[in-house]
């Protein structure tokens, strides 16, 4: 009986620990978000919202505490946050009147050149080299521009012609460059046409030239690896780390044991969205689109965690070992212990 009882206590304090106090846990470290979303607009505007009601919320606790200095400060959140929903409403609606199904490739080809577009970044697919070394440019710039054969496969085409129009905008990364620290890809203005038009023109001729399909490596390494080393696979960073820690602020983490430390949802989430899962990060939104996204996280699950689906399916095994072992470890210790009971 006294093992009976050790056993439903030990049970009873795993399940709470397991599913009560561990979720609670993760819940304060990692506050609940929306889902990714790959409708970016609507992300944006639901996230910049969601602001406003959490700051419109302390505002009126704040309030109810009667201390000035709290009021002031909930007070200047409030103003802040009705501001970003409005710029983002604003921005949105500009990308939204952009007229994408009629872009011409061709017009796009040459408004990449009056554009300056090939001072920074290398188009390999149409011929065009990198102007500088990795090396060089991530010591320029701060991080290698990256090469431009890829995003339009990589992105979904609003968010390249937010990307294009607006990058400090549509990477939100605007609480860290501004007029005094200006980000290295300025907005485009246009070449003297109908500005709409032109990045219309632009992202049809980046979808032109871009792969049909990529490879889950080849996605990770254009997507990730200017940033991000992955040890494992023998892929580093395309750059000077010192010149990249020095623009981010801090060393990009080595991302060969990443899908390990966290799960995958944060990993969908917070490549979508890098400021809803870490506000103040200097990690831009990276802005896959769906399938690209997937075949980023599907790579570095490739490469941190190839054993996945033999170590769950291992565990129920052994789980049954255990079961069987208790069978009959109880009955060994009935036979051996039977005459003093």
């Amino acid at each position: 009986m006294r093992d009976l009882i050790a056993f439903i206590t030990i049970v009873v304090v795993t399940a709470i620990l397991y599913w009560g106090v561990e979720p609670y846990a993760h819940s304060v470290m990692h506050p609940h978000v929306a889902p990714a979303n790959f409708d970016f607009a609507q992300e944006d505007i639901d996230f910049a919202k969601s602001e406003v009601q959490n700051t419109q919320n302390a505002l009126n606790e704040a309030k109810s505490t009667q201390n000035e200095e709290a009021i002031t400060n909930a007070q200047r959140a409030f103003v802040i946050a009705n501001s970003n929903l409005a710029d983002y409403e604003a921005f949105w609606g500009e990308i939204n009147s952009i007229d994408l199904s009629k872009g011409n490739a061709q017009n796009g080809a040459e408004l990449v050149n009056l554009a300056g577009c090939g001072a920074c970044h290398g188009i390999k697919s149409a011929g065009m080299p990198e102007p500088m070394d990795a090396q060089t440019a991530s010591e320029a710039y701060g991080v290698n521009p990256p090469d431009l054969s890829d995003i339009g496969y990589l992105y979904d085409e609003k968010f390249l012609a937010a990307l294009i129009k607006d990058p400090v905008r549509a990477l939100k990364i605007g609480h860290k460059f501004g007029d005094t620290n200006p980000f290295p890809m300025t907005a485009f203005f246009g070449a003297g046409g109908d500005l709409n038009q032109e990045v219309a023109d632009l992202v049809a001729y980046f979808k032109s030239i871009a792969p049909k399909e990529m490879s889950n490596k080849d996605a990770f390494i254009s997507a990730c690896a200017r940033c991000h080393d992955m040890k494992y696979a023998q892929i580093y960073t395309q750059g000077n780390k010192q010149s990249l820690a020095a623009y981010l602020g801090t060393t990009p983490p080595d991302l060969s044991m990443y899908i390990r430390s966290r799960s995958m949802d944060y990993l969908h989430n917070f490549i979508n969205d890098t400021q809803k899962m870490l506000p103040g990060t200097s990690m831009p939104r990276v802005g896959l689109n769906e399938k690209a996204q997937n075949q980023v996280i599907a790579y570095m699950e490739e490469v941190g965690d190839s054993k996945k689906a033999q170590r769950e399916s291992l565990g129920w095994w052994i789980m049954g070992y255990f079961f069987i072992l208790g069978i009959f470890a109880v009955l060994w210790k009935r036979k051996v212990w039977k005459d003093l009971h």
